[in-house]
């Protein structure tokens, strides 16, 4: 599911890219996951701002199926790093799952170092699950997707880096992703995003591949993420 010997997207924060192995690896897919506010839209933004930075042949596609990406808030992570990295950033907002898929299938090609975001890849997935046999049929969409995203990271080299909505797991006081096994199956890199009592801090565990150890604490700040308290 990914290149051997790929290049990495790195976040810019050391203790998280030495957590990744160098950081999100190029010709593969990663997820990051977690409940609201918990930084992933911060962190995607970070890393893909940190990327243009460093290589200025690359380009990022961002997807904000959510449709909540702000535009102040993008600003202000960019301009420490140089608002001109935003001339290389392509936003895109589909408004349902089918958009999504036609966004997806209309992307412009792809070179090796470039990097897609979708955030987040089940946020116009989930509206859809109303019913079993919907979810039956959305479930199949997700997955082709998925599939889709793979084979396009494989064959142009790029990282692909997704956000994921959580679920409570049935009895028990633990969350996963929504579409767990299918986002665990696609996906080489899986990264886990939690609140802690501490303002801004957060706790990034590693769940694939696994590691040890697998947990560091990053902060959120005015102007993306940070490897240390502000």
């Amino acid at each position: 599911m990914s290149i051997r010997g790929a290049g990495r997207v790195k976040t810019g924060l050391e203790p998280l890219d030495k957590l990744l192995g160098g950081g999100f690896p190029c010709g593969a897919v990663s997820l990051v996951y977690g409940e609201a506010a918990t930084g992933k839209t911060t962190l995607a933004l970070t890393a893909a701002l940190n990327h243009l930075g460093e290589h200025r042949a690359a380009k990022t596609v961002y997807i904000d199926s959510d449709n909540k990406l702000n535009t102040g808030r993008l600003t202000q992570i960019a301009e420490p790093r140089g608002a001109g990295l935003l001339r290389r950033l392509h936003l895109h907002t589909p408004l349902s799952f089918r958009e999504q898929e036609a966004t997806l299938e209309q992307m412009p090609a792809l070179d090796p170092m470039d990097l897609v975001v979708l955030d987040s890849v089940t946020g116009l997935y989930r509206g859809e699950t109303v019913d079993e046999e919907m979810t039956y049929r959305v479930n199949k969409e997700l997955n082709r997707q998925l599939g889709y995203i793979s084979e396009m990271a494989v064959r142009s080299g790029a990282a692909f880096l997704l956000t994921g909505q959580v679920r409570s797991v049935m009895d028990t006081s633990q969350i996963e992703p929504v579409a767990p096994r299918l986002l665990s199956y696609w996906s080489s890199t899986v990264l886990k995003l939690e609140k802690t009592p501490e303002q801004g801090r957060r706790q990034a565990t590693l769940e694939k591949p696994i590691t040890s150890p697998n947990a560091i604490n990053i902060w959120i700040t005015e102007t993306g993420v940070s490897a240390s308290q502000p």
